[in-house]
């Protein structure tokens, strides 16, 4: 029986993986955008830059932006960003007797990765050949 989920959620991931376009990230007009094309539930942000700055938000899924000014990024030099966008399926039962809890509930996801660079230089973004990391999988969480 095991062996049998694994073999279906190999094939249902490989799937998903197979079948989602890569996303297009572009700077313009002082703003950070991805453009969807999973369209998923939410979508995590992460940026980095100099001096330890770090910077996490939580958005809705489809379309995402950020300004400097929305991550209040001031100061100039290379920034790291990150975009995962989560697609959720809804949620399973499985029946694991090696996992120490019997039965659990996991939620069923696809998600995409977009990260890359971009400089902050005069208080303004400015395009650093963006799109670096394209990465598209399908996971189930606990």
């Amino acid at each position: 029986m095991r062996m049998h989920k694994s073999i279906l959620a190999t094939m249902v991931a490989m799937g998903f993986a197979g079948s989602v376009a890569a996303s297009d990230v572009t700077v313009a007009d002082n703003v950070l955008q991805m453009h969807s094309s999973l369209y998923g539930n939410k979508v995590n942000v992460t940026v980095m830059g100099p001096d330890g700055f770090v910077f996490n938000t939580t958005r809705a899924g489809g379309d995402s932006s950020l300004t400097a000014s929305d991550m209040k990024a001031t100061k100039d030099g290379l920034y790291k960003f990150e975009f995962v966008e989560i697609k959720e399926f809804g949620e399973e039962q499985v029946q694991d007797d090696f996992n120490g809890r019997g039965l659990a509930t996991r939620k069923v996801v696809e998600s995409k990765t977009v990260s890359g660079h971009f400089r902050i230089k005069d208080g303004a973004m400015v395009d650093s050949n963006l799109a670096e990391t394209k990465k598209d999988s399908v996971s189930l969480n606990k």
